[in-house]
C-alpha cells in the first residue's frame, strides 16, 4: 500500500511540475530582443542542411524533404532540394528563380508578390537583424530551457490568409536559427529544421545563380 501511494505521489509531482518545452514569456523582452538582433547583424552567411515537413491537416499526413540552405547578406537565399524530388528556389537582388529536377527555370520580381515579398521578410530579417522590432508584425517574444522563439502574426489581411503565423526558434546557447515553422489558417504547417550549420564561412556569388 506505502508503495502505491509513493508511487501516486511521484506521478502527481511530475504531472504538476511545468514540461521543458512549455514555452513562457521572456522576462527581459528589450535584453533578449537586443542579443537576437546584435547576433543577425554580426551574421554574414549561413550554410547548413534541412529538414522541411509539409503538414496537411485534412489529410492528417507529412510530406518530408530534405536539401541545402544558404544565405549571404545581402539578401541572398538559395533552397536547394534533394530529396525527395530536386527542386530548387535562389533569391538574389530582388529575383526569385524557380528551377525544377529537369532544369526548367521560371524566374519573377519579390516586389509587387505581397505574400512571397512578406515571407521573405520575415527570414532575411531573421538572419540580418531587426526581427523583434518588425512594425509589418505583432510579435511575441517567448522562452524555455532550449529556445528563444520568437511568433509573428502579419498584419496585413491578405497576408494572414495564407500565413496565419511565423514561429521563429533561436538556440539559446548560440543564438542561432534552428527552426522555422509557418502555420497556415487550415492548420497546415511548414516546419524547417536546421542542422550542420557553418556560420560567416565565405560563399562565392555563384552559388546564388543557376
Amino acid at each position: 500500500m506505502n508503495k502505491i501511494l509513493i508511487a501516486f505521489l511521484l506521478l502527481s509531482a511530475v504531472l504538476a511540475a511545468p514540461a521543458k518545452s512549455e514555452f513562457r514569456p521572456v522576462q527581459n523582452e528589450k535584453e533578449v530582443g537586443g542579443k537576437l538582433d546584435n547576433m543577425a547583424k554580426s551574421l554574414q552567411s549561413i550554410q547548413s542542411n534541412f529538414h522541411q515537413e509539409r503538414y496537411i491537416h485534412f489529410m492528417n499526413t507529412s510530406i518530408d524533404s530534405e536539401g541545402k540552405f544558404w544565405f549571404k547578406k545581402e539578401n541572398s537565399l538559395r533552397w536547394e532540394y534533394t530529396s525527395p524530388f530536386k527542386y530548387t528556389v535562389i533569391i538574389n537582388r530582388g529575383i526569385v528563380i524557380l528551377s525544377d529536377h529537369d532544369g526548367n527555370a521560371n524566374q519573377f520580381q519579390v516586389e509587387g508578390n505581397k505574400i512571397f515579398e512578406q515571407v521573405n521578410n520575415i527570414i532575411v530579417a531573421a538572419m540580418s537583424g531587426d526581427i523583434v522590432n518588425n512594425e509589418d508584425f505583432e510579435v511575441q517574444l517567448l522562452e524555455n530551457n532550449d529556445y528563444y522563439l520568437v511568433k509573428l502574426k502579419p498584419l496585413d489581411k491578405e497576408v494572414s490568409k495564407v500565413v496565419y503565423e511565423m514561429e521563429i526558434f533561436f538556440e539559446k546557447s548560440s543564438l542561432e536559427i534552428a527552426k522555422i515553422k509557418m502555420n497556415e489558417p487550415s492548420d497546415d504547417y511548414t516546419l524547417i529544421r536546421y542542422s550542420n550549420r557553418k556560420i560567416n564561412e565565405p560563399i562565392p556569388d555563384s552559388v546564388f545563380g543557376l
